[in-house]
C-alpha cells in the first residue's frame, strides 16, 4: 500500500516532504486519505508556502501600522514623483526630518525612527537643505543618516547589500529602529536599466523589496514625471503596481501640492497636501552673493483643474469650507453657510462640480472634503 504526504511527513519531516515534493511525488486525494491524529497539523506546518485559513483569522481587526498618519505604513513601499524644479526633494527632507524628530508633519501624525537618506543623486544638495531645515526651525535633527556614495540596485547585489548592512549597524550604534529609508533617485539607484523595461526594472524592485523586508523599514523612492505628466511617473508601470502608496508632486501658477494617487488601506487616496517653498540665506557664496536653498512651509492645496480649466471662485470657496471643518456636512447646510455671498444655484453646480472632480466626496446627500468624516 502506497504512502501519501502525510505518512512521508511524520517519517522523515521536512526534509522529507521537501524531497518528495522536488521528486514530483503524487499527492493523495483527501478522499483515499486516512489521517491519523496529529497528521493535519504536521502537514500544514511543512507546506512549502506559507498558507493561512479564512477561518483561522482573529475575529479583530488589525489596522495597518503607519508611520505617517494616513500616508505611509511601518515596512511598506512609496514612490513620491514629479517634475524638476517641482519641489519633490525639499518635501521627502521635510517629511523625513518630522519622522527622525518624532514630530507631525502636514497635521498627521509621525512614527519616530531613524531616517537613512540614499543620497545618491546630491549629497551636498541634502546636505544644505537638512542645514537649511535646522536653521529656519531652530533645531537639531537626531538620527538623519545621510548616505554619500553612488548605489546601484540593478548590476547586482553588492550595493543592496552594503545599504542592509549599514542599516543594521547603524541601529547597532544608535539604538535605534530605522523607519524610514529614502532613495534619491529611482534613475540614479537603477543606472545602467532600461526604466521602460520590466525584465531590467524588476530587479530592481526585487531588490528594494528585499532592503525593505530584511531592515523592516520603509522605503520611499523619489521619482521623476513623464513626459506626459497626465500618464504618472516615468518608465515602466510595473514600479507603480509593486508600491503601496504613490505621492504626485506638481507645481501649478496657482500652488504647489503633493497629492496620493495610490494607497493600499489607508483610505486616502486623492488628499492633497498644499506646500510653498520658503527661502533661507545660509551665508555668502565666494563672490559675496547669498547662498539660499530653500525650506517647507504649509499652504492650502491649490484648486485642481477640471476638464482644463480652474475651478471658479465659488468652487475654491466651498472646498475651503468642508476642508476647514473636517467633517461632513448636508448640501443645504453648506448652501445657508454661504447666504449673501453666492446664490444657492451657484453652490448647489459647485458642490456638483467638485464632486465629478473627485475633490469632495459624496454619500447620500452629505458632501466631505477627501479624509474628513462624513
Amino acid at each position: 500500500m502506497g504512502r501519501d504526504l502525510n505518512d512521508i511527513a511524520v517519517e522523515g519531516g521536512a526534509d522529507g516532504m521537501r524531497l518528495a515534493v522536488a521528486n514530483g511525488r503524487r499527492i493523495a486525494k483527501a478522499s483515499e486519505r486516512k489521517l491519523q491524529p496529529g497528521h493535519a497539523q504536521v502537514l500544514a506546518d511543512d507546506l512549502p508556502l506559507n498558507v493561512t485559513f479564512a477561518d483561522e483569522l482573529p475575529g479583530e481587526f488589525t489596522p495597518p501600522d503607519e508611520l505617517v498618519q494616513g500616508l505611509l505604513t511601518v515596512g511598506g513601499g512609496s514612490v513620491l514623483y514629479g517634475d524638476s524644479n517641482s519641489g519633490k526633494t525639499f518635501l521627502v527632507i521635510d517629511l523625513a526630518a518630522a519622522v527622525a524628530r518624532g514630530v507631525e508633519w502636514m497635521g498627521k501624525r509621525t512614527e519616530p525612527g531613524m531616517v537613512v537618506y540614499l543620497a545618491a543623486e546630491s549629497p551636498a544638495s541634502v546636505r544644505c537643505r537638512l542645514q537649511a531645515y535646522q536653521r529656519h526651525h531652530g533645531v537639531r535633527v537626531p538620527n538623519f543618516a545621510v548616505v554619500q556614495n553612488p548605489l546601484n540596485l540593478f548590476e547586482n547585489d553588492a550595493d543592496t547589500s552594503a545599504i542592509i548592512a549599514t542599516v543594521q549597524r547603524l541601529e547597532a550604534q544608535r539604538g535605534q529602529k530605522v523607519q524610514l529609508i529614502v532613495g534619491d533617485t529611482l534613475a540614479r539607484l537603477s543606472a545602467g536599466a532600461n526604466e521602460n523595461a520590466g525584465q531590467d526594472m524588476s530587479r530592481v524592485i526585487e531588490r528594494f523589496d528585499r532592503i525593505r523586508t530584511e531592515c523592516n523599514a520603509h522605503f520611499m523612492l523619489i521619482h521623476h514625471s513623464g513626459k506626459n505628466a497626465a500618464s504618472g511617473s516615468r518608465g515602466w508601470s510595473g514600479v507603480r503596481a509593486a508600491v503601496d502608496a504613490e505621492i504626485e508632486i506638481t507645481d501649478s501658477p496657482t500652488g504647489r501640492c503633493a497629492e496620493i494617487t495610490k494607497v493600499r488601506d489607508l483610505g486616502t487616496k486623492g488628499e492633497r497636501i498644499g506646500f510653498r517653498l520658503d527661502v533661507v540665506e545660509l551665508g555668502l557664496t565666494k563672490w559675496g552673493a547669498p547662498a539660499t536653498t530653500c525650506v517647507v512651509a504649509p499652504e492650502s492645496a491649490p484648486v485642481r483643474a477640471v476638464t482644463g480649466k480652474k475651478l471658479g471662485a465659488v468652487e475654491g470657496a466651498v472646498l475651503e469650507f468642508l476642508r476647514g471643518r473636517g467633517t461632513g456636512a448636508k448640501k443645504a447646510e453648506v448652501v445657508k453657510h454661504f447666504e449673501g455671498r453666492y446664490t444657492r444655484g451657484s453652490v448647489y453646480r459647485a458642490l456638483q462640480t467638485l464632486a465629478d472632480a473627485e475633490e469632495i466626496h459624496e454619500t447620500a446627500g452629505i458632501v466631505a472634503f477627501p479624509g474628513g468624516r462624513p
